[in-house]
């Protein structure tokens, strides 16, 4: 897998569009002020104008023609006014008075203000100067005579000038700050990107104990790493917990296979009679049906995982289920030399689920505890199983008890997962699915499996929530409930 290009990074091209607006925006606002700026500098420019030809009205009005050519010959010889412009001419346009060497050839506007090129000189020897651009306004007066009163925008066009190479540099600082601001925000966003990546390759390459590299910082790319990480243990132990199913399965299944191979071998000798041959295919059939109810308990966690059997969820009485499964189990701890006792509370408890699964996970429980949880020293002292049943709150819960071993340390915390065994040789019978299978049954119907060591025994716990639209149900705990079977009563 090649590294991402900066260039080519969505990071990179989000950091150019987000500098691009901002840029606009920015050039927007200073556009907005140096055109404001050269508006408040013209409507200067235009009040001074209007403040000159005010002053020379006035000398107009009491000197006439002569005393106006004195005025204007008099200001244009004084330094106070830089950048005045006065101009008196004849009929003729011949210049009279004034500080330019010409009448200007544009015209006005109906307001009389003209923008006009000029050139500088005196209006006595006629000898034309530098030039420039000028805006003033124009008068015809009495006689033939016309006024120019202007303002040299020389100036002004050198700040206009200088304001604009300011805007282009910043504009072009403003793209190069755009494209190293997104480089430098691509690298460092693919630097951590490039993490995730090495690490998910190395994964891929069957590393499974890899994880993505956090920073400490506590930032959104530590945040994304956690949760990455997070699913990567989860998926290790998924992918670890199946290597033990596939491994679990073909030990479990490779002796029966055998033994039945060897059974099957054995029908073929010509040695054996009729009813030998007969016994060997009967140990042959238990052997599959052993093998078929492994793969049927199998089949039934996947189903429980998958959430399928919601679809056909119903009201189930817990105090009638847990009565069958009881009546069906009680022949079989008598026989084992044990004694069951269920307790059920006085009225119905009912939760919305799959009678079906319910009871097989009930069974399973009084199944384990009738193989690994008897310990019986002889008929008269019976070990006793207890099956309770109780509703508290919003919940219920049937327990199975029993006075064996239990189970300790590391068998209590993996007893859950399919095919684990406490005993590690494998010798002793069943497949490993008991608890499993009851694990996935609670979790489908929103419950909980919980182990816990009993001393002695095992006391396994299946809470479930109660169905909210079933009759009112007594909510009493255990203390409260009416046994049947317990001391001083006949058993189940």
């Amino acid at each position: 897998m090649r590294p991402i290009r900066p260039i080519r990074s969505r990071v990179f091209q989000l950091s150019l569009l987000t500098s691009a607006i901002f840029g606009l925006a920015a050039c927007a606002v200073v556009a907005t002020l140096y055109f404001s700026s050269v508006e408040a500098v013209t409507r200067q420019i235009e009040a001074t104008i209007d403040a000159e030809i005010k002053g020379l009205s006035e000398q107009y009005r009491q000197f006439g023609t002569a005393g106006l050519i004195r005025s204007v010959q008099n200001r244009t010889r004084q330094r106070a006014r830089p950048g005045a412009i006065y101009l008196v001419v004849d009929s003729g346009f011949v210049p009279l008075a004034g500080n330019i060497a010409a009448w200007p050839q544009e015209e006005p506007d109906a307001r009389r203000w003209v923008t006009f090129s000029f050139r500088t000189g005196s209006a006595a020897d006629n000898r034309p100067g530098a030039g420039g651009e000028a805006r003033g306004r124009m008068f015809r007066l009495p006689g033939g005579y016309f006024l120019l009163v202007g303002h040299d925008l020389r100036e002004q066009q050198r700040v206009t000038a200088r304001t604009r190479g300011t805007l282009i540099l910043a504009g072009i600082v403003a793209v190069l700050f755009a494209v190293a601001s997104g480089g430098l925000l691509s690298w460092l966003v693919l630097r951590r990107l490039d993490g995730i990546n090495r690490t998910s390759r190395e994964i891929m390459a069957g590393d499974l104990a890899r994880r993505v590299p956090e920073t400490g910082r506590g930032d959104e790319f530590d945040r994304l790493a956690q949760s990455l990480n997070a699913m990567l243990s989860q998926n290790e132990k998924l992918f670890v917990g199946m290597r033990e199913v596939a491994e679990n399965l073909a030990h479990d299944l490779r002796s029966p296979l055998g033994r039945v191979r060897q059974r099957l071998e054995r029908q073929l000798s010509d040695s054996l009679s009729a009813g030998e041959k007969s016994a060997l295919a009967m140990e042959a059939l238990d052997e599959t049906d052993r093998m078929l109810a492994t793969f049927n308990a199998i089949l039934s966690i996947a189903q429980a995982d998958s959430g399928a059997p919601k679809r056909s969820f119903e009201p189930v009485d817990l105090r009638i289920l847990l009565q069958d499964v009881a009546d069906l189990y009680e022949p079989l701890a008598e026989e084992a030399g044990a004694r069951l006792t269920l307790a059920l509370p006085g009225r119905p408890v009912v939760v919305r689920g799959n009678r079906d699964m319910l009871f097989q996970a009930c069974a399973n429980l009084l199944d384990n505890a009738i193989k690994y949880g008897v310990e019986s020293a002889g008929p008269a002292q019976p070990s006793a199983i207890d099956l309770d049943l109780d509703a508290a709150g919003e919940s219920a819960r049937f327990a199975v008890r029993d006075r064996g071993a239990g189970l300790h340390g590391e068998a209590l915390e993996r007893a859950r997962e399919r095919f684990y065994r406490a005993d590690a040789s494998r010798t002793t019978g069943g497949s490993g699915l008991g608890l499993a299978l009851v694990d996935a049954v609670a979790r489908l119907h929103d419950g909980t499996l919980t182990l816990a060591a009993a001393g002695p025994g095992l006391r396994a716990t299946v809470q479930l929530p109660l169905d909210k639209n079933a009759p009112a149900q007594e909510t009493t705990g255990g203390a409260g409930a009416e046994p049947v079977g317990a001391t001083g009563a006949d058993p189940v």
